[in-house]
C-alpha cells in the first residue's frame, strides 16, 4: 500500500508466489480398532491477519483420500502452517519441515526422514486442527513446506475405522521412492498502512495577531478542516472555500466574499474548535483552501475584541483586501 500526493509518495508492493502440484498413488495402513475421545479443537490456532492471500492445499491420506487441508500464510513476523482435518479424520501426530530443499532431513535416496523434522506435535487426545508459528527471521524468502500427519478416520462411536499417513499435496520428493510431497512458498509482503499526515496553517486575526491554527488532513474519503484557536480567542463563525483558485467567489475588485463561500457555520456559544468535512469526490487532486473566521477575544466572560481571521498562505491577488489562500494536495492511499 502507498500514500502519495502529486508531490511524492511511498511505494510498497505485494508479492505472492506458491506452487501446489499433483498427488500420486497410495499405500494404506490399518490399525486394530480402538476407541478414542477426540479433541475437536486441538492445539490453539491463532486468528491471523495474513499478508497477501493464504495458500491452501489438500491434506491427502494414503494416496487418494482428502483428509483435510494445509493452510500456509504469513504476517509481518511469522509463518503459520495450519493442519485441519475434515470428514471424520483426526490428527494423532504432525510433522513439519520448512526451509531449503537441500537441508531437509532425508535418506540417501532422497526420501524424507519425518522423525528428524524440526517441528513435531503429538496430539493426545486427537484433534481436528494443529498450527505451527515460525519466525520469518529463521527462514529464507522462498522455501519448501513439507507437512506430514498421522491421521485416523473416527466413527460416530469414537472407534478408529482407518489409519493413514497423510501429506500436504504438492510435488513428490522422489518419484521412484516414497509418495511424500512438498509445496513451495515465498514470504508475502505486508501492506503498510497509510499514515495520513496533518498540515498546519497559522490563523491570523487582524493581519498580524496569531489566534490559532488551521489543521488540514484527509483519509480515503474525506477532507477534514479544523480550526483550533489559542489563548482567549474564540470562533463565532467560519466560512470555507475549497477548490480551484479560479472558482473563489470574489467581487468586482477581486476581493473574496466569505458570505458566498459554500461551507459556513455559526457557533453560539463561541467555540475554540470547529471542524468541517468535504467529500474528496467533489475535489481535484490539488486545490486552495480559503479559511475565514469571525474571531472574538473573551476575557472573564467579556467579549473585548473582534477580528477577521484567515489561514496563512498565498496573499490574495489583484486586490487591496488582506488575507491568504492555503495550498493543499489530497493524500492518496493505493
Amino acid at each position: 500500500m502507498k500514500l502519495t500526493t502529486t508531490k511524492g509518495g511511498i511505494f510498497a508492493s505485494l508479492t505472492l508466489a506458491s506452487i501446489l502440484l499433483l498427488v500420486p498413488a497410495c499405500k494404506k495402513q490399518n490399525l486394530a480398532p480402538s476407541t478414542i475421545t477426540p479433541n475437536p479443537s486441538g492445539n490453539t490456532t491463532s486468528v491471523i491477519t495474513p499478508c497477501g492471500e493464504p495458500v491452501v492445499s489438500n491434506l491427502i491420506a494414503g494416496q487418494n483420500t482428502v483428509s483435510g487441508t494445509i493452510t500456509v500464510q504469513n504476517d509481518q513476523d511469522s509463518l503459520y502452517v495450519t493442519f485441519t482435518t475434515t470428514n471424520g479424520w483426526m490428527l494423532g501426530k504432525t510433522h513439519l519441515y520448512v526451509g531449503e530443499l537441500q537441508n531437509m532431513p532425508a535418506t540417501a535416496n532422497g526420501n524424507p526422514q519425518i522423525g528428524n523434522f524440526p517441528y513435531q506435535h503429538t496430539l493426545d487426545p486427537m484433534a481436528s486442527s494443529d498450527q505451527y508459528a515460525i519466525a520469518l527471521s529463521d527462514l529464507p524468502a522462498c522455501f519448501i513446506v513439507a507437512t506430514h500427519a498421522e491421521t485416523h478416520l473416527v466413527g460416530s462411536n469414537g472407534e478408529i475405522i482407518q489409519s493413514e499417513t497423510s501429506w500436504g499435496q504438492g510435488t513428490q520428493f522422489n518419484e521412484s521412492g516414497s509418495w511424500a510431497m512438498y509445496s513451495s512458498y515465498c514470504v508475502q509482503e505486508c501492506d503498510e498502512p497509510c499514515v495520513f499526515t496533518t498540515q498546519s496553517y497559522e490563523l491570523f486575526g487582524g493581519q498580524t495577531i496569531s489566534v490559532g491554527n488551521l489543521l488540514v488532513t484527509n483519509d480515503q474519503d474525506s477532507l477534514t478542516i479544523t480550526y483550533q484557536t489559542t489563548g482567549d480567542w474564540y470562533i463565532g463563525k467560519i466560512h470555507v472555500y475549497v477548490g480551484a483558485l479560479a472558482g473563489l467567489p470574489v467581487n468586482g475588485q477581486n476581493a473574496p466574499i466569505p458570505g458566498q463561500f459554500p461551507y459556513s457555520e455559526s457557533y453560539n456559544p463561541y467555540t475554540q474548535t470547529a471542524t468541517i468535512q468535504i467529500a474528496l469526490a467533489d475535489l481535484p487532486a490539488c486545490y486552495v483552501i480559503a479559511a475565514h473566521a469571525e474571531m472574538h477575544k473573551i476575557v472573564n466572560g467579556v467579549d473585548v475584541q473582534q477580528e477577521t481571521a484567515w489561514s496563512y498562505g498565498t496573499p490574495f491577488q489583484d486586490t487591496d483586501r488582506w488575507g491568504w489562500t492555503s495550498d493543499y494536495c489530497t493524500q492518496i492511499c493505493e
